[in-house]
């Protein structure tokens, strides 16, 4: 039987013993800096709220007079809002995508519902504004729900912002997440009956199930006129 070196066995000990140090070391580094990208993200999202707020209640105020000048600043306002729920969609989903396998996601659900809320107040001053201002602008809902198990509505969501880099600003689109159960959100959603998910809803007509960029330019330009459904003809009658 072979010798055990002893001088051997206490080098290779002192090296496992180095490589988890520097392993968890790591951990505790990446961990850190995940901490940080997340507390900025929240930070931003944060800070967007309180100006979609800010903006919400003056759109609010200049809603009650019905002069030129008036629609005009609400006309720049609400498309201003529009972007920065857009954008803060997307913000939601990147602070969700970084901390999915880090942290709890109660953070992501409550903005996420107030996200939904500050959507149906920016519906509900749009409705107004085309009543009083004539503002034509074709309006979208989208509802989707058990995104973790349906992938259909990351691949409508994807059609949708595809058609909105096209022809924004000629339409709104309005994105509500059936999952977090706001009475609000469950009241459209048996007002529009909506009975699957992903479903849109196109100037007050319900569409539900999966379309393609083909299928939903055609729903469009069945109830509106916009500059897609020129260029779409145009291409039809080539």
């Amino acid at each position: 039987m072979e010798r055990v070196d002893v001088r051997t066995l206490i080098v290779a000990a002192i090296l496992t013993i180095i490589i988890f140090a520097v392993i968890y070391s790591t951990n505790i580094f990446l961990e850190g800096e995940r901490e940080k990208t997340i507390k900025v993200k929240m930070d931003e999202i944060l800070e967007d709220f309180e100006e979609i707020e800010t903006v919400s209640y003056l759109m609010s105020l200049l809603s009650e007079k019905n002069d030129t000048q008036t629609c005009f600043v609400l006309k720049s306002e609400l498309e201003y809002l529009e972007s920065k729920l857009w954008s803060l969609d997307n913000r939601i989903k990147e602070y969700m995508q970084i901390s999915r396998e880090f942290t709890s996601d109660e953070f992501y659900r409550r903005e996420k519902r107030k996200l939904n809320r500050r959507e149906i107040i920016q519906l509900s001053l749009l409705e107004k504004m085309r009543k009083i201002c004539r503002y034509n602008q074709t309006v979208i809902l989208y509802f989707y729900g058990e995104c973790e198990k349906n992938k259909k509505c990351e691949q409508q969501g994807f059609v949708l912002t595809y058609i909105n880099n096209l022809i924004d600003p000629e339409i709104a689109i309005f994105s509500f997440d059936a999952d977090l159960n706001i009475s609000s959100v469950n009241a459209l959603i048996k007002l529009y009956n909506v009975t699957d998910f992903p479903c849109v809803v196109i100037e007050g007509h319900t569409h539900c199930g999966l379309h393609d960029r083909d299928g939903m330019m055609d729903l469009l330009c069945r109830y509106s006129r916009l500059s897609i459904c020129a260029n779409k003809k145009h291409e039809e009658n080539d």
